[in-house]
């Protein structure tokens, strides 16, 4: 078989788990919000469930960087084992913090004042957290699993696994709901929950005697890591994880200083949802890069055609979405029910961030490069870099301008991206010199 293409069907079967692990989670939201749609008391339900889910998932925030940091570390026994103590610190604080916040002294006023939730949501938001306790650590241990998978070759088994997780969410939500064994927000937060917990059993298990195997037959000398090396080089990561995670929090409450700050948060929240579902398979190049990296079987400069396919791809069709009209009023007319102004606006918006695919790749790309050469400290620089961007932006549209919220808050995006991926490219370009010189160096026979 021809190299290119066996290396294209390799990082394809590699792209479309990495993409499913890390947003499955995510996909299933709108089910789980159709099923509370049809409970005694739906906006109580869903935005009890919603805020619960939102607050659980910044808490775990260092799952979003388990995946690679397995990638990267889990290649010796020592390697491995050190690598499961630090993750295992990592889910027993994540689930202590999930515990102060539900149950803490603090509790209401974390809720009420730093989450700044309604009163009357209280409850529903409560009974929720109840039963995303265990989410946060489980994600950890989820993410983990899905890097080990991937190390291991095991490609099919991290599809199925998200066959499972996905089946069983959807099995327990029907279950609670229609047999009435739970109700309002417990129905979607005990079933996220259980899914994943059921998919964690189901991936280890999968997983253990290959990983056994693999410790065994791994005879390669290795670095010794120590738990402050992973901790430094875990810190960067957590760093870059928290700014784009309360980026969108700071724009609405940008956006609410200008004129029509409801419409303009609606159709930006509109617009990025469809955007969101455009970035699946781009949010999943970063470790897809990495994965075929440490197989240490194919050119780098392969690995880099591909992510740039992949950005083209996703450009041509958030393109098409944004500047074809009979698709553009299909999508946000027809199928999300969007009329007159949302419309408009959520086109508008979607319009302005339709370069972001191409740019986003180039930020994946060049950090995971990073990310290889076990570089982190220059992610800090990237992100402190995104931080003034970011902050000199909404000084400008706030202080010195009159532009609408919608505009402020889509180009705050587009901008902040877009210069971070100019960051990640300039910072990353040596660690992607360093990967090939090492891997030439080897002397590998692609032919073979």
């Amino acid at each position: 078989m021809n190299n290119n293409r066996k290396f294209f069907i390799d990082a394809i079967t590699i792209l479309l788990p990495v993409s499913a692990s890390m947003s499955v989670v995510i996909a299933v939201i709108p089910f789980l919000s159709a099923l509370l749609a049809r409970t005694t008391n739906p906006e109580e339900s869903i935005s009890g469930y919603s805020i619960a889910f939102f607050i659980m998932m910044f808490v775990g925030l260092p799952h979003l960087r388990t995946q690679g940091l397995t990638i990267i570390f889990f290649t010796s026994s020592q390697s491995i084992k050190q690598l499961r103590k630090f993750l295992s610190y990592c889910v027993l604080f994540v689930t202590m913090i999930a515990i102060f916040i539900t149950h803490g002294p603090l509790s209401n006023f974390l809720l009420t004042e730093v989450f700044i939730i309604d009163e009357s949501l209280i409850a529903s938001v409560t009974k929720a957290l109840n039963w995303l306790i265990p989410f946060p650590g489980l994600m950890i241990i989820r993410m983990h699993l899905y890097g080990a998978a991937f190390r291991l070759g095991k490609k099919n088994i991290a599809l199925w696994s998200n066959g499972v997780g996905i089946i069983i969410i959807f099995s327990f939500a029907s279950i609670f709901f229609f047999f009435d064994i739970l109700s309002g927000s417990a129905i979607a937060a005990s079933s996220i929950t259980l899914g994943i917990t059921c998919e964690v059993l189901f991936l280890g298990i999968c997983t253990y005697k290959d990983t056994k195997k693999y410790v065994l037959s791994y005879n390669e000398k290795t670095e010794h890591i120590s738990q402050k090396s992973l901790l430094v080089f875990f810190i960067p990561l957590i760093i870059d994880a928290i700014l784009p995670a309360s980026t969108q929090s700071i724009i609405n409450a940008a956006m609410g200083l200008k004129n029509q700050p409801e419409l303009s948060i609606a159709g930006l929240m509109m617009a990025l949802g469809i955007f969101h579902i455009i970035l699946i398979p781009i949010n999943g190049i970063q470790n897809t890069s990495l994965t075929l990296f440490t197989m240490n079987k194919y050119q780098p400069y392969l690995v880099r055609r591909f992510a740039i396919f992949v950005g083209i791809l996703g450009l041509i069709i958030i393109f098409l979405i944004a500047f074809y009209d009979p698709l553009s009023n299909f999508i946000f007319g027809n199928i999300l029910g969007a009329e007159a102004e949302l419309k408009e606006f959520s086109i508008t918006a979607i319009k302005i961030l339709s370069i972001l695919p191409l740019v986003l790749i180039v930020e994946q790309f060049y950090v995971a490069c990073l990310l290889g050469t076990k570089n982190t400290k220059p992610i800090i620089i990237i992100n402190i870099l995104r931080l003034i961007t970011f902050v000199t932006w909404l000084i400008y549209s706030v202080v010195f301008s009159n532009m609408s919220g919608l505009v402020l808050g889509a180009a705050g995006w587009t901008i902040t991206l877009f210069f971070e991926g100019i960051y990640a490219w300039l910072v990353g370009k040596s660690s992607y010199n360093k990967i090939k010189y090492l891997h030439y160096k080897k002397k590998i026979d692609y032919n073979n």
